[in-house]
């Protein structure tokens, strides 16, 4: 198999397996795997912009994720930060799944949503009910029918449409690396690590030498076999 015939593993090839396997196109597993790590994802990155923001002197709003009050330098800090969290969320959708990028990358963005509104209505008859409501938002989704009252404003608006942008695109890039090892592998233009090769002072292995006719010959004249005849007339080997 050579790289010049596209004899690759595609897309295409993708889907058939997983349907010849019996598995939908939806991987819940890796599409829950790419949620938790774009909340992860957006934490880490807005504390540190943040870190930075305070820093310099400037004000950090992005963890209270209230689009109302974001200017337009944090709405676009905020879009892009999402941008980044849900980018690498649905690459590790995308490429778990194997298959489908573009619709796990989707449903990254739709679960991320679901699953904090949900626990969000869950926690709202809580005591301490402000806290994690707090501890939510700092994830880059807000909790409150409020705050999502203000899905018309400019940040909301460039919130939502980084975290589909980003799932979809890293959904498809997830995918898109096992065409990519495949491609690579039939290439012919990469050789295998060096660790991965034998080295000198290691010998090949080598099968034992098969004797030919002439020296199974030699071998039966000079240890020849000889019949005796036992007690009861029947002969034996010797």
């Amino acid at each position: 198999m050579t790289g010049s015939d596209h004899s690759y593993e595609t897309a295409g090839d993708r889907a058939s397996l997983a349907r010849e396997a019996g598995v939908g196109k939806l991987s819940f597993i890796s599409v829950l795997a790419g949620v938790l790590v774009a909340y992860g994802a957006f934490a880490v990155l807005a504390a540190l912009i943040g870190a930075a923001a305070t820093a310099i002197g400037l004000t950090n709003d992005l963890s209270s994720n209230d689009w109302a009050r974001l200017g337009t330098g944090s709405a676009i800090t905020a879009a892009v930060v999402l941008l980044l969290a849900y980018l690498f969320g649905g690459y590790v959708a995308g490429r778990m799944a194997r298959r489908a990028g573009l619709l796990n990358g989707l449903a990254v963005f739709v679960l991320a949503i679901v699953l904090i509104a949900a626990v969000g209505a869950i926690v709202a008859s809580q005591a301490d009910a402000d806290a994690i409501g707090a501890n939510l938002r700092s994830l880059g989704i807000p909790t409150s029918g409020r705050e999502w009252g203000d899905i018309g404003t400019l940040a909301g608006i460039a919130s939502l449409a980084a975290m589909l942008v980003g799932a979809l695109v890293g959904g498809v890039l997830g995918e898109r690396w096992h065409s990519k090892l495949t491609r690579r592998a039939v290439s012919g233009k990469y050789r295998p690590h060096r660790s991965d090769r034998p080295t000198r002072d290691e010998p090949a292995p080598t099968a034992a030498p098969t004797p030919n006719p002439d020296e199974r010959e030699q071998a039966q004249a000079d240890h020849p076999e000889r019949e005796r005849p036992n007690s009861s007339g029947a002969s034996r080997l010797d």
